[in-house]
């Protein structure tokens, strides 16, 4: 969050000079794109015991239909372009609840047998899609870009109440693509890109797990690849 910080702080800032400069255009739009996703995770246990296991599953979602809201400084500078775009709303990664049964032999500090099952269900769900970028020109209408995303992860666990939980995280991610822009009448512009966001990897262990040495780890990719098209009104 702190890089992407950043860069708006950047973009607010060239577009306050630009004001007084009288250089650039401020540009204001929507967005829409048919977005897919590609998942996999892998859980494994952590006792160090025969018991110990690995599980794994993926996902892959296809033309998912997204939309979003962007701010962009357009500068005079050969047309380089410093924006911010939130993509508002939530959605899941997963396709189905992923749901399996524990049986619990011992917890911590009690020496007693136990034989408590635990029912495990969870599905993960994405939220707050930001990214921050620059676009740079390349051909006459044609540009590349790069920048810097972030997501929040939601797990939407249901534990048993001697059992752990995973919790929510953020995930970074950079942007990279390439497009085609251009202008309608003397306020509008529009374009057309191609672009594709690579998540750093997700790792969560568990807390709160009734044998403290048993919690089990979590890791995870995601990427996203997007055709996105987008019309702004310039001031």
């Amino acid at each position: 969050m702190k890089k992407i910080t950043n860069i708006l702080a950047s973009l607010l800032f060239a577009v306050t000079f630009s004001s007084i400069a009288q250089a650039g255009s401020l540009n204001v739009g929507l967005s829409g794109s048919l977005v897919s996703i590609d998942a996999s995770g892998t859980e494994k246990d952590t006792d160090g015991s025969a018991d110990t296991s690995t599980r794994t599953a993926s996902v892959e979602h296809n033309n998912v239909p997204i939309g979003g809201l962007f701010l962009e400084y357009e500068s005079d500078f050969y047309g380089l372009t410093l924006g911010f775009t939130h993509t508002p709303g939530s959605a899941d990664v997963s396709k189905s609840a992923k749901q399996r049964n524990d049986v619990e032999k011992s917890v911590t500090d009690d020496s007693t047998a136990n034989t408590t099952n635990r029912a495990f269900k969870a599905q993960a769900e994405v939220e707050n899609f930001n990214s921050a970028y620059i676009e740079l020109p390349i051909y006459q209408n044609f540009f590349v870009k790069a920048g810097l995303a972030e997501i929040d992860v939601n797990s939407l666990e249901t534990a048993s109440g001697n059992g752990g939980s995973y919790g929510n995280t953020s995930l970074d991610g950079e942007v990279y693509g390439a497009g085609f822009k251009g202008d309608i009448g003397d306020n509008m512009g529009f374009k057309v890109l191609y672009q594709v966001t690579d998540f750093d990897t997700l790792s969560l262990t568990q807390t709160g797990n009734s044998v403290a040495g048993e919690s089990n780890t979590i890791t995870a990719e995601m990427d996203i690849s997007e055709l996105l098209f987008a019309l702004s009104y310039k001031f």
